[in-house]
């Protein structure tokens, strides 16, 4: 295969618009429900989703007085491209352009596309002159904030463990040293605790139990709009779960040969991540609001979890 015709069908078809699309609605779906059952609320219907997106599609744009329409569309623009993106850049199985332009993937950069949709929620946010509104984002950037420490720190401690920035990294034929094997883990478990953020909608509150604002940081924007964030939501959610599972689950499988075995860790892994993601999300609506500061948490597990991993990586290079 070429490299136009690779790169039209990783675009069009898979892992691009088509496969992203039908990926986002069915992790949305097991998100939600995941997120009702713990939450004890009733669980979305499949197609709701769909249908919210579609009909503000069909709603007229209103503007918020105050706000150049460009911030807005330069805003959802973002919001659809950058996870979209960094779907296309991940060496999925039977990714048409691992083969025909030797795609492996780059941490670095999968890592800034996935900061894409909640920095650019911010960005129109903090243009809207509403209090609501303004008050959601600070809370929204504090925890976005936290987040990146213990990210950046999970990032680190795998690329010095897989001494590369690449995501297309070979199975192995022995097993795995046990420093090594245990560094995986703890980075996996650094990044985990970063997803609720990452993957964050602007109407399901904090991850730390915070009350609902109204809608959150997206209460004043309406129409197509809107519709593009909650799009890019769904894609944010199928980007950051496909990048956890090659970035940091894979490795902790490397034994398993290429085929049917990591087709089937990719598959699991995703939906058990949006599934983790649904059930911390029920899990926080039920805490007291307000109980824990937004960065506190941060300061605490996650912080602790993404050293932890950074030290075993650097034991596991001293013994390598």
């Amino acid at each position: 295969m070429n490299g136009v015709l690779g790169f039209v069908l990783a675009v069009l078809v898979y892992p691009g618009v088509l496969v992203a699309l039908v990926a986002a609605w069915a992790l949305g779906w097991a998100r939600g429900s995941a997120r009702g059952v713990v939450a004890g609320t009733a669980a979305p219907s499949p197609l709701r989703a769909a249908l919210d997106v579609r009909g503000a599609f069909g709603r007229d744009t209103i503007t918020p007085e105050g706000v150049h329409p460009a911030a807005l569309v330069l805003g959802s623009s973002l919001a659809i491209v950058c996870p979209l993106v960094a779907l296309l850049l991940l060496p999925v199985p039977g990714n048409p352009l691992v083969n025909s332009v030797g795609l492996t993937g780059d941490l670095i950069a999968e890592g800034g596309l996935l900061l894409g949709v909640p920095v650019a929620r911010l960005l129109v946010a903090w243009a809207i002159p509403s209090p609501l509104t303004r008050l959601a984002a600070d809370r929204g950037v504090r925890l976005l904030a936290g987040a990146v420490v213990p990210m950046t720190l999970a990032l680190t401690a795998s690329a010095e463990q897989l001494t590369a920035l690449t995501l297309n990294s070979a199975p192995v034929k022995t097993a795995l040293p046990a420093i090594a094997l245990v560094t995986r883990i703890l980075a996996a478990l650094a990044f985990a605790v970063t997803l609720p953020v990452l993957a964050r909608t602007a109407a399901s509150g904090a991850a730390e139990g915070a009350i609902e604002l109204a809608g959150g940081e997206l209460n004043e924007i309406s129409g197509r709009d809107l519709a593009c964030f909650r799009l890019g939501e769904a894609l944010q959610l199928a980007a950051v779960a496909a990048f956890f599972v090659a970035a940091f689950v894979l490795p902790i499988f490397a034994t398993v040969p290429t085929g049917t075995g990591r087709a089937i860790i990719w598959i699991a892994g995703v939906l058990v991540t949006a599934v983790g993601i649904g059930a911390w999300e029920g899990y926080a609506s039920r805490r007291p609001s307000g109980s824990r500061a937004p960065l506190s948490w941060w300061m605490e597990i996650p912080l602790l979890l993404a050293l932890l991993a950074l030290v075993a990586a650097a034991w596991a290079s001293r013994s390598s």
